[in-house]
């Protein structure tokens, strides 16, 4: 498992508060308000810097860590941090960035480190991650992360969050920017979140499915990362904490709502983006917090709220049917897993980026076949790549089109190559191109083998990509 995004710039400490632009997309002047009730939101990322100057400084009892020796209250990434700061960064203290819930007098975190300090983490880590936000009374949990299949132990998990103990869970949709389904996002009993810039276009490394449910900021978002700094990244996983703040902004104000009703109030008053009514890259649309708000005023707490089947069918009180027929993803089986190895593959490109390319090949019956590439990347962006690959692709080949490689001239540049978790190798100091083998040895290729095709690049980078973070952190367990 892993967090979804691409980072955009260096940290650096800020000396005025700031408005990110997502803030006035979600929750326009004249803002809502927080409520009375304090609502509690828990955060399963990659933990979080509890000594922040913007960030609400947590008791000790206020987090979870799913692995040994690592703590909560210590983000080693970043992306937890980015994350919370979203949901509620502390406002008005003339320091960082404001955020969805500025006073954190009136609602309060809790942190399930179900990411390791690198990015990434385990199916089960996250899962026990989870499960301690729920008995810690979380009402919403926010999932900037993602990886590996279907599986029906984590399906069961999440439903009887959201069906028996009125949990509200919101996941980043993913960032491979095509079709393919995303978990935990594409659960039913979780609301799937695309990401949108600051001009309301879907992103470009934004998944599109038909259980991507409704949208947020997700380009260039600036947030708070360890070390009292900020940090303006890109990706679903950006988008994702937009949504669960705006639940717990409005949920404030009505709670005698359920969780289910609070996720109906959303959708049923997102803006609407793209074609008309829900579509696979909007879903119902940008969430609207006021629109929420008045929504919930006109109706109170007492409407049906259906059977949940996430994306484009699960709003009973919108009036406008989905611009296409969603097929919801078969919850009785699991797909087929990874046949071969994972390959993650993390890209910091320098100020050239449209010169940087790369391929994974494999040698079969003499001929070497393109098995993953990609190119097109943004100047100055952190992208994450995670692929299934044949366990006979064994090279790894980066190219620079100008033969100065990654670094140092034009930018610190860099790229680093895991294979089933395993770092296979690293660098940025190169000429034209650089090689690592991703193989122990050079196997002798499988005639029974079919040939791969040459894919499409990964998604763009530019304002985007992937660990449903500035991480790509992935799940090396048979991911969940």
């Amino acid at each position: 498992m892993h967090s979804y995004d691409v980072e955009a710039g260096e940290g650096e400490p800020r000396l005025l508060e700031d408005t990110p632009y997502g803030i006035d997309l979600v929750n326009p002047a004249p803002r809502l308000a927080q409520g009375n009730n304090k609502i509690s939101v828990c955060v399963v990322d990659t933990g979080y810097d509890n000594n922040h100057e913007d960030l609400p400084h947590l008791n000790s009892v206020d987090g979870f860590s799913s692995y040994p020796g690592q703590y909560w209250s210590h983000d080693g990434h970043g992306h937890g941090s980015h994350c919370a700061g979203t949901i509620g960064a502390i406002g008005g203290n003339e320091k960082g960035v404001t955020s969805v819930n500025p006073d954190p007098g009136k609602f309060s975190f809790f942190i399930g480190k179900g990411l390791t300090d690198n990015g990434w983490g385990t199916g089960s880590g996250v899962l026990a991650a989870v499960q301690k936000c729920v008995d810690k009374g979380a009402k919403i949990i926010s999932m900037s992360l993602g990886g590996g299949d279907y599986s029906s132990m984590a399906n069961d998990q999440y439903s009887g969050h959201y069906e028996d103990d009125g949990v509200l869970i919101i996941a980043a949709a993913g960032n491979s920017g095509n079709s393919a389904y995303s978990y935990p996002a594409s659960y039913a009993s979780v609301m799937s979140v695309a990401a949108v810039d600051s001009n309301k276009n879907k992103a470009s490394f934004s998944q599109f499915n038909d259980q991507v449910e409704i949208a947020g900021p997700g380009v260039s978002i600036q947030s708070t990362i360890p070390g009292n700094k900020y940090a303006s990244w890109s990706g679903t996983s950006m988008a994702a904490p937009h949504v669960a703040g705006v639940a717990a902004l409005v949920w404030s104000h009505f709670p005698n709502c359920s969780n289910k009703q609070i996720r109906e109030a959303l959708i049923a008053s997102a803006q609407d983006l793209g074609a008309d009514g829900c579509d696979h890259n909007y879903g119902f649309g940008l969430v609207d917090a006021k629109g929420a708000y008045d929504f919930l005023s006109e109706k109170g707490c007492n409407f049906p709220t259906g059977d949940t089947q996430g994306g484009c069918y699960q709003c009973v009180e919108c009036t406008s049917s989905p611009t296409s027929s969603p097929t919801v993803p078969p919850t009785t089986s699991s797909p087929t897993p990874c046949a071969g190895k994972t390959f993650h593959l993390k890209l910091k490109i320098d100020s050239y980026g449209g010169e940087t390319s790369w391929k994974v090949t494999r040698q079969h019956n003499n001929n070497v076949n393109i098995v993953k590439s990609g190119s097109g990347y943004a100047s100055n962006s952190v992208v994450h790549v995670e692929e299934c690959i044949p366990n006979d692709a064994c090279t790894f080949e980066i190219f620079d089109s100008h033969g100065d490689g990654l670094c140092c001239g034009f930018g610190r540049g860099s790229y680093q190559v895991w294979v089933d978790g395993v770092e296979k190798g690293s660098g940025g100091s190169f000429g034209s191109s650089d090689i690592v083998s991703l193989c122990s040895t050079m196997p002798t290729p499988s005639p029974t083998l079919a040939p791969f095709v040459t894919p499409t690049a990964g998604p763009t980078a530019g304002p985007t990509t992937a660990p449903s973070s500035a991480p790509t952190p992935l799940l090396t367990q048979a991911p969940a």
